[in-house]
């Protein structure tokens, strides 16, 4: 649906559910209620159809006779048709007769209240769609059911996996394959709707398409929020929502903007349409909030409890305005968090990706495919981004390093352990270079340090780098995880000739110690009276097991310190080694006695 005006504070036209119906509990209406009426239409979503294939539309309205309500389909073999229904102030009966074009791959048509004044309005009930001789296919769905998709702590979990939105709104049905080849794994709706059952074409629906290339689907229900009842909302999921293709569902676009009054959805309105879909369905809920990316944290957080999960469309070159978002959510309620982001600068969509996910958001969803896929610089940034991003996705989810790297101030950062490996996304938000410094204890002077995704390395000072970032730009770093095995003499008992010693062996570094062990000790005499203690025999090397980075063990190594007296003392240098000898350590221990 669609109104004729966007100006603040006017009467512009409404959609609403009406009491007044042919059959059933409700008709819909389109009502002007203020003096600025031009026009307004409520359209169908695509349907896919065959070349030259006769269709016959029924429908009863119910309108003054000085309106002048109209069906409009374009693209028809007759060129477009613009057909007057019926208005006599009763219900009406009316029928519109099309032929698809030679061309033609899909169709669909608007109900418009045409020229309406101040006060008019038009009611739509009972609209039938079948082929031109009144017969309808038989629908086909080739995979019904329902995803496992619930929201997690960080992300929406689809499948038991946190999963990484990288999509796009309104995929045409011939662009799905397109899309999916170059790193989409979600197609939004928001302008095109495509159904879950409509008339077959000898093709896979478009659900069942998008299921079949590996994209999931999110459809939504705008138009219908906008009438302001929440009673059809029940039929919507029961009719749409169980597909094996759709994860998750939005509510709404905007709700926020209450000076748009076609557009606004007041919380309670909201909160009740939210009971009403998840009475019927278990899909995640949300809404897309255009103003969390720049209003106060009171214009969204009303709508609290009328989402599952948050959704926001800081659109346009700022980075700020995307933190804003993410920080104003996270203020009113720590969910997931999916960002609507634009056609900006090519250069800018890549590290405007970055800052969405290192300021924790899980779901990058681009407005819309038409405007991007005619411009092939957009279309290669949006597939690095996308393509850089499903390889860090197991990355993404690894648990926070954080605590052991820090950046410097000015860069977005996000630190993460997995394997024996920290990564590092940092991105410059500026205009101008910044000089970034990464500190880590663990690093060692010369250690190198890679730069995924720009063939190249930087060798590091002890426990730091530095890297140059030109402006608005991310680099990711990879910091191989190494093991540092130090150890202490924490307890000796037992008699001369088996005098154990306790030893605690730590593993300092970022990487696990897999099989530690003691691998030996040497004795070096340092004073006192002249005697040689030895290790007791085949008692090397003593296991310790695997390590954790930050976590020790213990273990005994006996020692026979026969003809030793209390005078003797020793340089002792006890080795270890881990990691199939990968990494080795020792400890010296000066002036030791037995």
């Amino acid at each position: 649906m669609c109104g004729a005006t966007l100006a603040p504070d006017t009467g512009d036209y409404r959609f609403v559910l009406f009491t007044d119906a042919r059959s059933g509990n409700y008709s819909f209406e389109i009502r002007c209620t203020g003096a600025d009426c031009y026009k307004a239409a409520a359209y169908s979503n695509k349907i896919r159809t065959q070349p030259n294939q006769a269709y016959r539309l029924t429908l009863y309205t119910k309108c003054a006779p000085s309106n002048t309500t109209r069906v409009y389909i374009p693209d028809v073999a007759t060129g477009y048709i613009f057909q007057a229904m019926n208005c006599t102030g009763d219900w009406a009966a009316n029928t519109v007769n099309f032929t698809t074009t030679a061309t033609a791959k899909d169709f669909f048509f608007y109900l418009f209240d045409y020229y309406g004044t101040a006060g008019s309005w038009a009611r739509f009930d009972d609209m039938v769609l079948t082929y031109g001789d009144g017969t309808t296919p038989q629908t086909m769905t080739m995979y019904p059911g329902s995803r496992n998709s619930r929201v997690g702590s960080r992300a929406i979990e689809v499948d038991g996996v946190p999963y990484l939105d990288l999509g796009f709104f309104d995929v045409g049905y011939d662009d799905l394959a397109q899309a999916a080849a170059m790193g989409v794994n979600t197609v939004h709706a928001v302008y095109q709707q495509p159904s879950a059952n409509c008339y077959n074409t000898g093709d896979p629906s478009h659900l069942d398409r998008m299921f079949q290339l590996g994209l999931n689907f999110v459809p939504h229900s705008t138009t219908s929020a906008s009438m302001g009842s929440s009673l059809h909302f029940s039929g919507i999921m029961q009719r749409f929502a169980p597909h094996r293709s759709v994860i998750a569902w939005m509510l709404t676009d905007e709700p926020d903007q209450a000076n748009i009054p076609w557009s606004y959805v007041p919380p309670a309105m909201l909160s009740a349409q939210y009971n009403a879909a998840k009475s019927q369905t278990a899909l995640p809920l949300f809404a897309n909030f255009q103003r969390a990316g720049w209003a106060p944290p009171a214009e969204v957080s009303a709508y609290t409890q009328a989402v599952d999960f948050w959704m926001a469309e800081p659109y346009g070159a700022s980075f700020y305005s995307l933190k804003h978002a993410t920080d104003q959510f996270n203020s009113l309620q720590k969910r997931p968090i999916w960002l609507a982001q634009d056609a900006i600068a090519p250069p800018l969509i890549v590290p405007k990706a970055y800052w969405a996910i290192v300021n924790g958001a899980t779901g990058i969803v681009y407005f819309n495919w038409e405007m991007f896929k005619e411009n092939a610089p957009l279309m290669a940034a949006v597939q690095q981004g996308f393509g850089e991003l499903r390889q860090l996705q197991n990355v993404i989810f690894s648990p926070s390093a954080e605590g052991q790297v820090s950046v410097s101030q000015g860069l977005g950062y996000m630190a993460r352990g997995t394997g024996n490996s920290i990564y590092v996304l940092a991105v410059n938000p500026e205009t101008y270079p910044v000089q970034g410094k990464v500190s880590m204890r663990e690093l060692v002077a010369g250690q190198q340090v890679r730069v995924l995704f720009e063939n190249r390395t930087i060798t590091a000072s002890a426990g730091e780098f530095t890297d140059t970032f030109p402006g608005p730009s991310r680099h990711v770093y990879v910091i191989d995880g190494r093991v540092s095995l130090a150890g202490t003499l924490t307890g000796k008992s037992g008699p001369d000739e088996r005098r154990l010693w306790r030893l605690q062996v730590m593993n300092t570094g970022s990487a696990p110690a897999t099989a530690a062990r003691i691998t030996g000790i040497t004795f070096t005499q340092a004073g006192g009276a002249i005697c040689s203690p030895a290790v007791v025999a085949a008692s090397l090397p003593v296991a310790l097991g695997d390590i954790a980075p930050g976590a020790s063990a213990t273990g005994d190594l006996p020692i026979n310190f026969t003809g030793c007296d209390n005078t003797a003392r020793f340089t002792v240098n006890v080795s270890f080694s881990a990691s199939n000898g990968a990494a080795t350590g020792n400890m010296v221990r000066n002036n030791e006695r037995k």
